[in-house]
């Protein structure tokens, strides 16, 4: 039998156990295309031990994204399509404090390039017709 694991103050706890993850997984590619294209343009920081998103509205300046945004983030993260940058100081509604800045690899920035390229051409033969 496994020792039993105690907290600060001698309480049994149970270890942790590695479930779902908390995040929904996103499927909807829309979103997709709009964090990958915003992480390029603008960008996204992580700020704070849980990682909080929070999108760049000016140089150092930042707003929480919302709340499907920032699931987005975080499983762009986790796949590697987006990676943690370095830390900087960033401002929010006053408050400063250190955040890490969200990279978009290249690899990354090419591929979101030609999903948004095959999105432009048409996929049957009224379709194309239509737009001749």
């Amino acid at each position: 039998m496994a020792e039993d694991l105690l907290d600060l103050f001698g309480n049994k706890v149970t270890e942790p156990t590695a479930g779902a993850s908390e995040r929904p997984p996103i499927n909807d590619m829309e979103l997709i295309e709009k964090v990958l294209q915003a992480a390029a343009d603008t960008g996204y920081a992580l700020v704070g031990p849980a990682e909080r998103v929070f999108r760049l509205i000016a140089a150092k300046t930042i707003e929480a994204a919302p709340v499907a945004e920032a699931h987005a983030v975080h499983q762009l993260l986790d796949a590697k399509w987006l990676t943690k940058g370095g830390t900087h100081i960033y401002t929010c509604d006053g408050h400063s404090g250190p955040g890490n800045s969200v990279l978009v690899p290249r690899a990354s920035r090419e591929k979101a390039r030609m999903w948004r390229a095959l999105m432009a051409r048409p996929t049957t033969d009224n379709q194309r017709r239509k737009a001749s």
